[in-house]
Order: structure tokens, then sequence, then C-alpha cells
């Protein structure tokens, strides 16, 4: 049985010979990083109810309640850093090329962008911006304006609460973002899960649908319900497992 050193070097002569490639990275990419993920022992869920702070119904229904979440997760968000997965994403990045590396982040954190990443395509929005659900009047987030008052924003518009543009539960994705992602990932020699359950669609697709002259590569701590659908599973802290691909790639590159 081949181990993770032998198929992390697999994957990484795929990705010495591909001019695409696709990073698609979930919420225990940030893990590392001081933010919890959602799904897991410890994890959001298990200390919020998602329907009461998280759906778009939630959010229309009772808007200061969901505010007190939001605070809560823009206070986690601000001494922030990126963690070693991170970096790795960016060294990978920098050795093909930017124009040949692209990053689909289900993570509303920004970490890719601060590592240094670009192309960066972000499935589930943006928290810098704040957006009115009624006349989609936007502007910029501003913390002492938005997060620091216990009152939620108003539309300078509408007077309808203004939400971080993320998206809820009950919300469809930015379509122009998502097919974009795609786009690229269908085009992908290679795709890269990192941190994954792969329970989250449509953004899974990202990762799942590309046609089978696409290699499929998930880099995960625990196996998923859709690992028959991969070509390689590095098991293991992507801390420890993704450094080691940049690593080998790297050496490979020089050669």
């Amino acid at each position: 049985m081949d181990t993770n050193d032998d198929i992390i070097r697999m994957i990484a002569k795929h990705m010495l010979e591909a001019d695409t490639i696709i990073f698609f990275t979930g919420a225990g990419t940030s893990v590392h990083s001081g933010i919890l993920d959602f799904r897991s022992e410890g994890g959001l869920w298990e200390k919020y109810d998602l329907f009461e702070v998280a759906t778009i119904s939630a959010f229309r229904r009772n808007p200061e309640k969901v505010w007190e979440f939001f605070r809560i997760i823009y206070e986690d968000f601000q001494p922030v850093e990126p963690n070693k997965g991170h970096h790795a994403i960016t060294e990978i990045q920098q050795i093909k090329g930017g124009d040949k590396v692209h990053i689909a982040t289900q993570n509303i954190d920004g970490l890719h962008q601060k590592s240094g990443s670009i192309n960066v395509y972000e499935l589930h929005g943006n928290p810098d911006i704040m957006h009115c659900i009624r006349c989609s009047h936007e502007e910029q987030m501003n913390y002492e304006k938005h997060i620091k008052p216990d009152k939620y924003p108003l539309c300078p518009k509408c007077e309808n609460p203004l939400k971080p543009k993320v998206i809820l539960f009950g919300e469809p994705l930015d379509m122009d973002v998502y097919n974009s992602a795609l786009r690229v990932a269908n085009r992908s020699e290679i795709a890269v899960g990192v941190a994954t359950s792969l329970e989250v669609f449509p953004a899974a697709n990202i990762l799942l649908s590309p046609p089978p002259t696409t290699k499929k590569a998930l880099f995960n701590l625990t196996p998923t319900l859709y690992n028959g659908q991969l070509d390689y599973y590095v098991e293991g802290d992507i801390i420890e497992t993704l450094p080691i691909l940049a690593k080998i790639l790297k050496e490979l590159n020089k050669k």
C-alpha cells in the first residue's frame, strides 16, 4: 500500500505537468489559524443553532440575534493569520505561476489572500462588504461603523438591516463566482480538495464534477462519503501534509 509520501509525490508529479490546477478549500483549512470549523467536534454548530443565527430566514425574522452571531465571528477573525496550509498553497502557486493555480474557497476569512495567493474565488462571499438584501446597496465594511455598535447597521438608502455579503443557509451562491470557478475546475488537469467534508453543495462540485480527465485529490483529516470518486486521498493534518506537497513540487520543478 502506498504511503502518504508516495501519494503526495504522485500528486506533485501531476501538478508539475499541469497547465491548470484548482484547489478547493474548506473550513478545516483555517482551524490552525484559530477559526473554528462548523461541523467537527467542538465546531460552531455545537455552540450555536444554525437555524437561529445562520439562515436568511433567521436574518429576516430576527436580524438583531443574527448580528450578535456576526459580531462574534468578526471578533474571531480580527487577530487571525494564515497558517502553514495557506502558505503551502501560496508557495505552490508561486512555483507554478499565478495564472496556472486557482483557489476556490468556502471560507470567508480572507486568509488565502493574506498569505499572498491570487486568483481566489470566494464561493461563500466576502465579509468585507456590507449588503442590503432589499435594495442591493453595498458599502465597504467599517469596523467602528458596522461591527462595534450594539445596534445592527441599517441601509442608508432604504433603512433595511444590512448584512455581510456572505452566503447564509437558504441563500443562493453568487453564480458568477461559482461558474467562473467551475469553468476553471473543468479545464484543470488536477483538482485538489483541502480540509473539506465535501458535504456542502453546489460548492463541492468544484472538486467532484470535473470530467474524468481531471485528477481529483483530497487532503483531509478523515475520509469523506465521496472518497470513492477521488483518484488520491492523503489523510492527515494539512499543516503537515501540504508543506510536504510544496517541498516535493519545488524539488521536481528544479530537475
